[in-house]
């Protein structure tokens, strides 16, 4: 798509960014793909933004729509070969590769599609088919990660199947503990953290997957400062696709539906990160996907706390899970307010 600097003046709503806006002081005010609107273009000439570079021309509404209605018929079909492999590995069979490769070139072909993806992962939250959903989601979030932090084809493609293999361990589990809808007791948690070891397990002697997709599987739950599982390792011992999935696999499991628990908003999950997170996981991954993703948020419908209904219209990177919202009667800055919190997503 052709790119082209223009004058904040003559921007359009709809125009869509071509790279990041950064102030005087080098900070980041907005990211790549950014879809501009009339709150953004007016707070751009506030600060002295005199030009920005974005694509042109646009996509039709009507190309989204139906670029969108592709993209979700193959990702349910994904779903659907991932419920299938991850049966027949409950079932006693050996992992084949070659399904895991087809799964992950079927995820791959879609590594454009960024708006697709976001919308398509925030809108199906099947809590019933979410063993299956998870392990998708979490390859496409760890291919947006890698794609973000501008790793080579390859090294995405192993962050695409070290998402999608990461939990193949609790085909082990049994059902009874899995799915269970209520708190887990202490034993049946010790059962559900052996699933990193036993999903390592399952894959140690396939020679077809890279060590770093094997080391992911093991070590997705570990943290950055001790405080995982199974070893308590240090960052040191993480590889960099383990810290990318443990991070795209937290941030999916907490915006999704479950049978025991309802799902948090985006901007909950980005609190969560910033504030309890940051210690925890890789810092400039935590980067690549709250400056990235925050961008395909703006535009969004959300359920406030009173009831109405607003549009997220600004998502401050310095501070993204305060967006500022739309309403009939004017914006609102969520960081400002003590009273009027997002509910959902709508």
């Amino acid at each position: 798509m052709k790119i082209e600097e223009i004058p904040v003046s003559k921007c359009s709503k709809g125009d869509i960014l071509a790279s990041d806006v950064f102030n005087e002081s080098g900070v980041i005010l907005l990211a790549e793909d950014t879809v501009l609107n009339e709150y953004i273009k007016d707070r751009l000439i506030d600060i002295g933004i005199i030009s920005i570079r974005v694509y042109s021309p646009p996509e039709s509404s009507t190309d989204n729509k139906i670029s969108y209605m592709e993209f979700r018929k193959s990702y349910k079909n994904t779903v659907l070969q991932t419920k299938t492999m991850l049966h027949e590995l409950a079932a006693g069979k050996p992992l084949d590769y070659k399904k895991v490769s087809f799964i992950s070139d079927q995820i791959y072909k879609n590594i454009c599609e960024n708006s697709n993806i976001i919308r398509c992962l925030s809108e199906v939250r099947d809590a019933d088919e979410y063993t299956y959903t998870h392990c998708v989601n979490t390859a496409f979030y760890s291919m947006l990660i890698a794609k973000w932090l501008k790793l080579s084809d390859y090294e995405i493609n192993k962050a695409i199947q070290s998402g999608l293999l990461h939990d193949i361990g609790k085909s082990k589990i049994p059902n009874e503990i899995l799915c269970k809808t209520g708190a887990l007791t202490k034993e049946e948690y010790e059962v559900i953290k052996q699933h990193t070891i036993l999903g390592y397990q399952m894959v140690e002697d396939i020679d077809d997957i890279h060590i770093d997709i094997k080391s992911a599987i093991l070590l997705h739950h570990e943290r950055i400062d001790g405080s995982g599982y199974p070893f308590h390792a240090s960052s040191h011992s993480m590889s960099l696709f383990s810290r990318i999935v443990a991070v795209a696999d937290v941030f999916d499991a907490m915006t999704s539906d479950r049978v025991y628990k309802k799902r948090k908003t985006p901007f909950e999950a980005f609190e969560m990160f910033q504030v309890i997170g940051i210690g925890m996981f890789d810092s400039r991954i935590l980067r690549a996907l709250l400056n990235n993703l925050s961008a395909y948020l703006v535009g969004s419908n959300v359920k406030l706390s009173d009831s109405k209904i607003g549009e997220i219209v600004y998502v401050p990177l310095q501070n993204p899970a305060c967006p500022i919202v739309k309403v009939s009667s004017g914006y609102l800055d969520i960081s400002q307010e003590n009273v009027i919190q997002i509910l959902s997503m709508i």
